[in-house]
């Protein structure tokens, strides 16, 4: 699961934290570049989420693990 999380990180900050603060980082007040900090904190509570749910459906199912 940490692989999946940090591909899910990577994603976002590939295609819409960094473009977005190398288009608009230059012209961004403080109050807009707090926001942007807070929609960052925001899109990673949701994939925390995601993978949380993604670990309960895994443990719930309870199948046996593929041996070599």
């Amino acid at each position: 699961m940490e692989k999946e999380r940090e591909r899910m990180r990577d994603f976002f900050e590939d295609v819409i934290f960094t473009p977005l603060n190398k288009v608009m980082g230059p012209l961004l007040h403080e109050e807009s570049r707090r926001h942007l900090k807070k929609a960052r904190v925001e899109v990673l509570k949701a994939m925390r989420s995601y993978i949380d749910s993604e670990i309960s459906d895994l443990e719930g199912k309870n199948e046996p693990l593929e041996s070599d």
